[in-house]
């Protein structure tokens, strides 16, 4: 018996040992993962010059302070501004018949007068004159009054017919043009050119 044995384990070849492979710990596998992600991240952001990644805080306050910048420059006062009126035209269809309206029954001081080439000033007040040209464009003028109502009667009398009855045109709540709540009254009529002139009151 012992015989046959070992003839039978003389034919049987030997097992060939298997090599075992060890895999690498769990704590190696993630901290490889977060390098690569780490890695990653550092590649797509943009860098400072010492190579750091840009925060977000740093982003968010550069962007407040161009911000604040471009504010205040709107906001600074412009060194030159247009702020008084020297002279308003208005078209004079018959420098007769508009020179005779606007001395006698308006009561416009009469500064000037050339003809040729056609051409009247008046005296509005405060530096500013109107001038009447054939050539002028048309255009609006808006006489403050005190008295509304007072000055279309004496106007009445001298024969200009307003287009409509007084009216609230505008009332300042928000205080834009002077005192809050200011109610500006005007009542239109036209001169003998058609250029629109208005009373304005403010109550």
């Amino acid at each position: 018996m012992a015989a046959k044995a070992q003839a039978k384990s003389a034919k049987s070849p030997a097992k060939k040992p298997v090599a075992k492979v060890r895999s690498a710990p769990a704590s190696k596998r993630k901290a490889t993962t977060a390098e690569k992600t780490s890695a990653a991240r550092s590649a797509t952001q943009p860098t400072r010059a010492a190579g750091k990644p840009i925060s977000r805080k740093g982003n968010s306050t550069a962007k407040t302070a161009v911000a604040k910048t471009t504010r205040a420059t709107r906001q600074a006062a412009p060194s030159f501004a247009l702020a008084k009126l020297g002279q308003v035209a208005l078209t004079a269809t018959d420098m007769d018949k508009a020179v005779t309206f606007y001395s006698d029954v308006l009561g416009l001081r009469l500064v000037a007068r050339f003809d040729p080439p056609g051409l009247a000033f008046f005296n509005l007040g405060g530096g500013t004159r109107l001038l009447l040209s054939a050539t002028a464009s048309a255009a609006s003028l808006y006489f403050n009054v005190d008295d509304l109502n007072a000055a279309m009667r004496a106007l009445k009398k001298r024969g200009v017919a307003f287009l409509q009855k007084p009216a609230m045109i505008h009332r300042d709540d928000a205080g834009a043009f002077g005192k809050k709540g200011t109610e500006e009254w005007m009542v239109f009529f036209h001169d003998p050119s058609g250029n629109l002139l208005a009373l304005v009151e403010k109550r």
